[in-house]
């Protein structure tokens, strides 16, 4: 005969009272689906957690990336190498830092006078080099090169020679330079700045102008915010080619093509979305029969042109540049501009 799974020793409850054992027992390890959805709500879906954890990394690298003017600073330089050539390096001083561009990129926050005075007073040529970290490879190599043939030749004098004549070579090799960021924030300065200079500013221009009447006509007109920054950047790209005998008209060539260049591609886009409200509401009067999308469309193309201020500014630029790129003019100008 087939033996009871369980004996009863302890009366006719015994079976009752050990199934109920049973089941504490098996609901404190875990194993039943009752401890199971315990388990679950504490450890979570392997899934979940590690979408939560993505989520949570991503969060960390957004927190502590750039924000403020650092965050803008860095969007325009991202912007400007795109449009305007960046070298691959970088510069050794970024142009986009500086409190000149943040004063040309927002011209509603600071007076007109202000911004010339800082044209003024900033220095240019420091935007010009580019970082060469081939070079400074190089150099740290020839340092290294002369300790350890110092050491070895001991009173030779051949280490010391050809140390000498590589400290030589590394004076006289140029740093790289470029024009790139001198562009961008003339191009900048075309963009966000009126053509014509303020009322305000013309007052005291006019008394300053009495009180020198020995000046010239070019020096008396009253210039705006560009054509000043343009004069300045004008200068410092005009003493450069003098000073490494490089063509003047070449020079000011490749700083004026990425203006140009931009301020057609700017064109272009706002041609478009003029265009685009006539095309949209030609389609739909044909569609609908009621010429009313028609109308409305073409009052777009009558509007003002959002790019003339901008176009005004560039071609005073190119002009500025073309009496520059004459010696003989561009030296009456600095020699006027010094007195």
């Amino acid at each position: 005969m087939n033996q009871p799974r369980y004996r009863d020793n302890a009366g006719g409850d015994s079976w009752h009272n050990n199934n109920a054992s049973n089941r504490r027992t098996v609901h404190s390890t875990g194993r039943s689906n009752y401890g199971g959805g315990r388990r679950n709500k504490k450890q979570g879906n392997p899934i979940g957690n590690w979408i939560q954890n993505r989520r949570q990394r991503r969060t960390r690298r957004q927190d502590s990336g750039a924000v403020g003017t650092e965050a803008n600073a860095l969007k325009n330089i991202e912007r400007n190498a795109k449009h305007f050539a960046y070298p691959p390096e970088g510069f050794v001083t970024p142009i986009e830092h500086s409190l000149l561009y943040a004063m040309i990129e927002f011209p509603e926050r600071y007076p007109e006078g202000v911004v010339k005075g800082e044209i003024e007073d900033e220095e240019f040529e420091v935007y010009l080099y580019i970082k060469d970290e081939k070079r400074k490879g190089s150099a740290k190599h020839d340092d290294r090169g002369r300790e350890n043939e110092g050491e070895g030749n001991g009173e030779d004098g051949e280490g010391s020679d050809h140390a000498q004549t590589a400290a030589a070579n590394n004076e006289e090799e140029e740093p790289r330079v470029s024009y790139a960021q001198l562009s961008a924030l003339a191009s900048l300065s075309a963009e966000k700045n009126p053509a014509v200079a303020s009322e305000d500013q013309d007052k005291p221009a006019a008394a300053s102008q009495s009180a020198a009447p020995n000046r010239s006509n070019g020096q008396e007109e009253q210039l705006t915010i560009g054509q000043t920054l343009v004069r300045k950047l004008l200068r410092v790209i005009t003493r450069y080619s003098d000073a490494h005998s490089l063509d003047r008209q070449t020079e000011i060539r490749e700083f004026l093509a990425p203006i140009e260049k931009r301020c057609q591609m700017r064109n272009e886009k706002a041609a478009l979305q003029q265009l685009l409200p006539a095309y949209a509401g030609y389609t739909l009067s044909l569609m609908t029969g009621n010429p009313l999308p028609l109308l409305i469309g073409a009052a777009a193309l009558t509007g003002p042109d959002p790019m003339m201020e901008e176009n005004s500014n560039v071609s005073g630029f190119r002009a500025v540049g073309g009496r520059a790129g004459d010696v003989e003019t561009a030296g009456l100008l600095d020699e006027c501009e010094s007195d």
